[in-house]
């Protein structure tokens, strides 16, 4: 498999594609070549018999990851923001929260891919998992337990990391 000729084939049809998720084509650019350099991390590991649904399930994967990424860190930095100076949080405290963000992202970052993309798109999206179900073609049950997975993992995760926070 050729990556110059996959990368030809298919990269302005992905950059596209990501436009419009993260809505800036300027962030698009940038993960359809992160896409590119896991794509060609991936081909000399494995046997990929099809590139055009693996670069767009990474491609979307990279893009659900920033997006809840930027809502994650804008939330946080409104909520800093609409403090007045006196009950601003302290570096301390903003580099505890800073870590548990960190924690958090990395523990989503652990779950399999539909159990990371039903919890994104549930937590941080907002949909039902009613809309869910229909975004991924499962049953409204199957996303009950997919969302009842990753929360279990979370919780799990996040008492252990928690615990070693503390220790340090």
């Amino acid at each position: 498999m050729n990556l110059e000729s996959v990368y030809a084939k298919h990269q302005s049809e992905l950059q596209l594609h990501l436009a419009r998720i993260v809505d800036c084509p300027e962030i698009a650019a940038e993960l359809v070549q992160e896409v590119f350099i896991i794509f060609s991390t991936e081909i000399r590991r494995q046997k990929i018999d099809h590139p055009r649904g693996f670069l767009f399930r990474t491609a979307k994967n990279l893009a659900y990851d920033h997006i809840k990424h930027r809502k994650v860190t804008e939330k946080h930095i409104d909520n800093i923001l609409l403090l007045p100076s006196e009950e601003a949080p302290s570096a301390e405290h903003q580099a505890l929260v800073e870590e548990k963000l960190s924690i958090f992202s990395a523990i989503v970052d652990e779950l399999p891919e539909r159990v990371r993309e039903a919890f994104i798109l549930n937590r941080v999206y907002g949909m039902t998992y009613a809309e869910i179900a229909i975004e991924l073609n499962i049953s409204d049950s199957a996303v009950e337990k997919l969302i009842s997975r990753a929360l279990l993992h979370y919780r799990q995760q996040f008492k252990i990391r928690q615990s070693d926070l503390s220790n340090d």
